[in-house]
């Protein structure tokens, strides 16, 4: 008789695991979901252009972001969508652009990308730097 208690003690320990493996199964099961854009509406303040290029033996999304509000900006990080010729997003990749952005100025950018139909450079996120102005009486 003890056996059977040991038995069945011992698959009450198991049980709870066994009940939450489902869990921690299943959302690694999940497709993963689709990047979007931190900040909406960013298009009002950055213009984008750009174009894809091989350089250094690798593909590439290569051009310049420029800065049409009136702050400077900061961590700056790009969205790349990557379609194939259905127009499915097929890879995404995300890109910090390097420096500080001044008002109405440009910064160049370069993102490694795999062979698509066509390419789409969003801004995903940035930080605008609010400088204080002093004046010395």
């Amino acid at each position: 008789m003890r056996r059977r208690e040991r038995g069945f003690l011992g698959l009450l320990h198991i049980a709870p695991l066994l009940l939450m493996a489902p869990a921690v199964v299943a959302p690694a099961a999940a497709a993963p979901r689709e990047l979007q854009p931190l900040i909406v509406g960013s298009e009002r303040f950055f213009s984008l252009t750009w174009d894809a290029a091989q350089r250094h033996g690798r593909l590439e999304v290569e051009g310049y972001i420029g800065n049409n509000s009136p702050y400077r900006v900061g961590n700056l990080r790009l969205l790349v969508d990557s379609f194939d010729d259905a127009g499915r997003i097929i890879d995404q990749r995300l890109s910090w652009v390097i420096g500080n952005l001044s008002a109405n100025d440009r910064l160049y950018f370069e993102v490694p990308v795999a062979p698509a139909y066509r390419y789409r450079v969003r801004v995903f996120y940035y930080d605008r730097i609010d400088e204080a102005s002093f004046t010395i009486p």
